[in-house]
């Protein structure tokens, strides 16, 4: 008992030890930035289908959101090992701040409407459709 409680000790003054190493707004300086990971799993024989169809729907949305200034920036990032059976490709977006995930109907109808007019809706179905198959 006495041993657990030495080290228990121990591993509190190394965690206090180490945050007390890093100061903010010396070593980093703290960011409202936000960022919104998607994890995929995407079959090996599909991703360039897969890609191509966030190419046509994805990425224009990550455009739209930038001009709105809901998005800071967006990238998708690809493993090639196989090692990782959990996903194998990330659908990351920089946000300017969790406040943009507070309701604001005006704003969501207006991407939407454009988000709508970037790609005609049989050609959105299309694209989706298959995505069951690729993941």
């Amino acid at each position: 008992m006495k041993r657990m409680t030495i080290a228990a000790a121990a591993a509190a003054l190394t965690l206090a030890t180490s945050a007390m190493a890093f100061e903010a707004y010396t070593d980093y300086t703290p960011s409202k930035e936000v960022w919104n990971v998607t994890m995929v799993k995407v079959n090996q024989n599909r991703i360039d289908d897969y890609l191509d169809g966030l190419k046509q729907t994805w990425a224009p949305g990550c455009e739209i959101g930038k001009k709105h200034s809901v998005v800071v920036d967006c990238f998708v990032y690809l493993s090639e090992t196989t090692a990782n059976r959990d996903f194998n490709m990330m659908l990351v977006m920089k946000l300017p701040s969790g406040a943009v995930s507070d309701p604001d109907a005006a704003l969501f109808k207006q991407i939407q409407a454009e988000t709508r007019a970037q790609l005609e809706e049989a050609k959105q179905d299309k694209i989706v459709s298959g995505y069951e198959e690729m993941r």
